[in-house]
């Protein structure tokens, strides 16, 4: 039976018992995120988690939290089950303490014009700092989003009249795909899946660090700890994504615990040299299948 995040924490004692707010005392580094202008702590709160834990208010709290501990980047989505509403509730007080993102996945311009619309409602603000087109996986979804009525055009108008900062692009399974993506419009940040794992089954990063270092974009990483797959490797698999030319990782984190654990593993984080990532890579390796790695699947 897998163990489950919370045990490993509980077995292994990496939890930071009786940590205060007050105990973390250096901060998390911050990086550019591309063209942007913006400066965005290299840990970052993947909402997707959030949606799922049952109890509205401690999922608030794990917001907040991660605001009070300085992760000052939070992405979300509309198709993250309650996330958005359960962020909005804290981007009520504290909406300017933080660089918030969010997602449509709708295909075409009307629906996606339609879904930012309601993100933003649910979220509880007039504009979002980065709005992205998400897992655009297949040549046929960038065609259609980049098509007359595709939603890339609901997502430049969003821009134009202020429902957002900046446009984004997310995809999960061929980098190839993003690639031409970045190439066919001016996206000004990338999210794409970035674990020790993914280097050995149709790696994004060979692809997508190049163009994004040639056009300025931010990159955002996701998977890092492959979606909770290998939870013994967290503080390996935080610094080897650190490690790499990206603004900010995202990871999802459904306990106060966890995210505690997590910012501790930033701020102390010291780059891994590059025979450390060899190694880290070649140590996980069996876990590089899609059955694990389940959004590079078809």
């Amino acid at each position: 039976m897998r163990l489950t995040r919370r045990e490993f924490i509980k077995k292994t004692g990496a939890t930071i018992i009786g940590a205060s707010l007050i105990g973390f005392e250096n901060t998390l580094e911050k990086r550019k995120l591309g063209k942007t202008g913006l400066n965005i702590t290299i840990l970052g709160l993947g909402c997707a988690q959030i949606g799922s834990i049952r109890s509205f208010k401690q999922a608030v709290k794990i917001v907040e939290t991660a605001i009070d501990l300085g992760i000052n980047y939070i992405d979300t989505a509309s198709t993250y089950g309650n996330s958005e509403e359960k962020v909005g509730e804290v981007m009520k007080s504290r909406r300017k303490e933080v660089i918030l993102a969010t997602k449509t996945l709708q295909r075409d311009k009307e629906s996606s014009w339609r879904e930012i619309n309601t993100s933003l409602e649910r979220l509880k603000t007039d504009y979002v700092d980065i709005l992205q087109i998400h897992s655009v996986n297949t040549m046929y979804e960038l065609d259609k989003i980049t098509s007359k009525n595709g939603s890339l055009y609901a997502v430049i108008r969003a821009k134009e009249e202020g429902l957002c900062k900046h446009i984004g692009i997310t995809g999960h399974k061929n980098p190839e795909v993003i690639k031409e993506a970045l190439n066919r419009f001016d996206f000004e940040t990338v999210l794409i899946p970035l674990s020790p794992v993914d280097k050995l089954l149709n790696d994004f990063g060979d692809v997508i660090f190049p163009i994004a270092q040639k056009k300025n974009i931010g990159v955002i990483a996701m998977k890092v700890l492959a979606d909770g797959r290998y939870i013994k490797f967290v503080s390996e698999s935080l610094r080897h994504v650190f490690s790499l030319p990206i603004s900010t990782a995202i990871v999802g984190m459904q306990t106060l615990d966890e995210l505690k654990q997590n910012v501790e593993i930033a701020k102390n984080f010291v780059p891994m040299s590059l025979s450390e990532m060899q190694n880290f890579i070649e140590k996980t390796k069996k876990y590089a299948s899609t059955s694990i790695l389940w959004w590079k699947q078809g």
